[in-house]
């Protein structure tokens, strides 16, 4: 049973989708938090982006609220108005002051957020606060995902177990910085607030910043990590010894979510890593591999079972790397080198019988370095187009 000490969730429905399904989720903690969260670089923001953006500030995060059915992004000052009623609300419900309310949204951008009907819901889904419902509030934050999204690992640290959880949705606009997903990520663990910080943001950076299914920023995008202390008196600093192992298991929660949201993609068949090796600097790597992750062409080759290598190193060319070298470029579909220095130097059906496999790993080592990085992206093909042809109608 997936339990954060100190840590309460719920999620009901209210009405805001058509389905009837959850829609408004909450996560309250017994104590105020740490917290910290990572937005979207995308111009045009959401109105909980704008006013979370304020909230997370002021250091005094005890709570989530997140409703799904409405990004309630390009609403004005309708959209900053409906924020603030619903965390108005909350703090008349519970005592509390509405900036230790974090908000989120999540749906059809341009949407008006109906808050009162959110508003009339609000003791209802404090009363259904449970510290076993974290899969409630799960399924309340999703939208055209087809699973809810879990990742939870344990640590004994000292004379205690600490427990840390992620729980993210996302399916479909999904780029860097960052990918329409929202994850929150609780732990029972203290923190040195700074320490915490510089966690949350490489995590990130090595998950959600590592993802591409259609080459779409969102407008709502959030990663938001709270931790209470409750699970025992450790607090983790940069001497801790069990800094390494801590910061690996984080690491690997957001991994696991971050794979999650791509392996959910809208009208996906495939899910495919893109590894590029030999590079002079780790943001250059970064550069090929997402522009291979983002080309429409390798991504339908992907959906086609295609080993059609040249449109790899087609995009590892146009994208804005100065010193590629198209020489000394190799290509592997998992270990099977297909491409060396340049050139074709295995024509083999063993390449195509690769492609078919539902994971597939794509090497490239562009031999002017030692630094590497990685994309985790998905194929497109006539499901994606079918679905996002009418997903408003």
């Amino acid at each position: 049973m997936i339990k954060v000490k100190g840590f309460k969730f719920s999620g009901i429905s209210v009405g805001l989708k058509k389905s009837g399904k959850k829609d408004l989720g909450l996560i309250f903690s017994e104590k105020q938090c740490k917290a910290h969260a990572v937005f979207t670089k995308n111009k045009v923001l959401a109105a909980p982006v704008l006013v979370g953006k304020k909230i997370i500030k002021r250091n005094n995060i005890q709570s989530i609220i997140v409703n799904s059915g409405s990004a309630n992004a390009c609403t004005g000052e309708d959209g900053i108005l409906a924020t603030n009623e619903v965390l108005k609300e909350l703090s008349v419900n519970t005592g509390m002051k509405p900036y230790n309310f974090f908000p989120s949204s999540t749906g059809i951008i341009g949407q008006p957020l109906d808050y009162k009907l959110i508003n009339k819901n609000i003791p209802k889904l404090i009363k259904r606060l449970k510290d076993t419902s974290s899969k409630d509030f799960a399924n309340a934050i999703t939208t055209t995902d087809k699973s809810i999204k879990i990742s939870h690992k344990k640590l004994k640290i000292g004379k205690n177990t600490y427990n840390f959880l992620g729980i993210a949705k996302g399916a479909g606009m999904i780029h860097p910085n960052m990918a329409t997903m929202l994850c929150f990520f609780l732990t029972d663990l203290d923190f040195e607030l700074r320490l915490f910080k510089k966690i949350i943001n490489n995590a990130t950076d090595l998950s959600f910043n590592s993802i591409s299914v259609d080459g779409d920023m969102s407008t709502n995008d959030t990663v938001i990590g709270l931790s209470n202390g409750m699970g025992g008196d450790a607090l983790i600093t940069t001497k801790s010894k069990a800094l390494s192992t801590i910061s690996n298991s984080i690491n690997g929660i957001f991994y696991d979510l971050a794979s999650l949201i791509v392996k959910d993609a809208e009208g996906g068949t495939k899910f495919c890593k893109i590894t590029v090796h030999g590079a002079s600097s780790q943001s250059s790597a970064k550069l090929v591999a997402r522009k291979i992750s983002n080309s429409l062409l390798f991504k339908t080759a992907l959906f086609g079972s295609d080993s059609n290598w040249g449109r790899i190193i087609a995009a590892i060319g146009s994208s804005d790397v100065s010193y590629i070298n198209q020489n000394s470029i190799d290509i592997s579909i998992g270990n099977y080198l297909i491409v060396k220095n340049g050139i074709e130097y295995n024509k083999s059906k063993i390449a195509d019988k690769l492609m078919k496999k539902k994971e597939v790993e794509i090497n490239i080592n562009l031999n002017s370095g030692k630094h590497s990085s990685y994309m985790l992206t998905n194929d497109i093909g006539i499901n994606y187009v079918r679905f996002n042809s009418y997903y408003t109608t």
